[in-house]
């Protein structure tokens, strides 16, 4: 009877050792499973963003065609300013949506007040002060500019002329881009920023009188005044961008007489505007455009933004060409 007991113990032993060992098996399965559908989860949530973000890229680039087919469809290149579909049209360019999502081509600006607000179009370059051209005294006028770092921009232009020189180029373009004034050492970040809005490293150096933001008029060394009043010229009665009834010069050399009959013009304001005219510093079109488009997929949750430098030449075979691209 002992033994008999014994060994039934010993069996029961034996049976609860494996019943844990079952336990302990079915633990770990269970853990494993969770781990491997937690992975899996993860995996398709990356998958999922980045079938997003491709998704989001191809949509900022359908806005940049369709913003080189705007260009390529301006009746009136010989003239160009906020009038142009091109120039602000949310119509054709805030959030259009497109299979999973949207593109919108726009960008910020600030208006009269400081205050900023978005522009749905294309911004053209030609508004801006060229970094290659433009003198130390049209420089030391821009927001952000100090006598270093206006220095530092003639010293920057000299050094990359010599260079160029040596390798033999003919283009004389000493600044490739905006970003190469973060190459020089008097450059802050603060500097940078209140800048950037108002140079470019793509112009011809003549301003376009339609689009000139005040900062760069006044860089020009225009009064206030005057600056004042071709504002309003452009803006219109109702003073307001953008709207029917804006007005644009039609041609630089009337320019004068054409803001002239809308507002009087001081003898001063007059001879500031004709000497700018005759110093072939001003222009009434633009031929460089920057083009920010960004597409949004998953109702906005994943965004993509392309940014574009292109020229459009005029004449019968007017063609468009890309001078720079970012991705973001």
């Amino acid at each position: 009877m002992d033994f008999e007991k014994k060994r039934k113990t010993k069996a029961e032993v034996q049976q609860g050792s494996i019943l844990m060992v079952v336990l302990w098996i079915l633990a770990f399965l269970v853990l494993l499973g969770m781990g491997l559908g937690y992975a899996t989860s993860i995996d398709q949530r990356l998958v999922g963003y980045q079938r997003d973000r491709m998704t989001a890229i191809y949509l900022a680039k359908a806005g940049y065609y369709r913003a080189l087919a705007e260009l390529a469809r301006d009746e009136t290149p010989q003239v160009d300013s906020y009038l142009d579909r091109w120039a602000h049209n949310p119509e054709i360019f805030e959030g259009i949506g497109l299979g999973e999502g949207s593109f919108t081509v726009g960008y910020r600006l600030k208006d009269r007040e400081g205050a900023e607000e978005t522009v749905y179009g294309i911004m053209d370059e030609d508004r801006k002060v060229d970094l290659s051209t433009a003198s130390q005294a049209v420089l030391l006028r821009l927001p952000g500019m100090t006598d270093g770092i206006a220095e530092a921009i003639l010293d920057w232009r000299a050094e990359q002329r010599k260079i160029m020189e040596s390798l033999g180029e003919v283009e004389d373009r000493p600044f490739r881009s905006v970003e190469d004034l973060l190459s020089l050492e008097e450059m802050t970040p603060e500097a940078f920023v209140a800048l950037q809005p108002f140079v470019s490293a793509y112009t011809d150096g003549k301003i376009n009188l339609n689009s000139a933001p005040r900062e760069v008029l006044l860089a020009l060394d225009m009064d206030e005044s005057l600056i004042d009043k071709i504002m309003r010229f452009r803006r219109g009665l109702d003073d307001l961008r953008g709207t029917q009834d804006d007005q644009e010069f039609q041609s630089v050399s009337g320019a004068e007489q054409q803001l002239n009959a809308f507002e009087a013009l001081t003898p001063k304001e007059a001879a500031q505007l004709t000497n700018l005219v005759a110093q072939n510093r001003v222009k009434i079109f633009s031929r460089i455009f920057r083009i920010y488009s960004k597409g949004a997929a998953r109702d906005g949750k994943v965004a993509r933004t392309v940014i574009a430098v292109v020229e459009r030449t005029l004449g019968s075979k007017g063609t468009i060409n890309l001078l720079a691209w970012y991705e973001s």
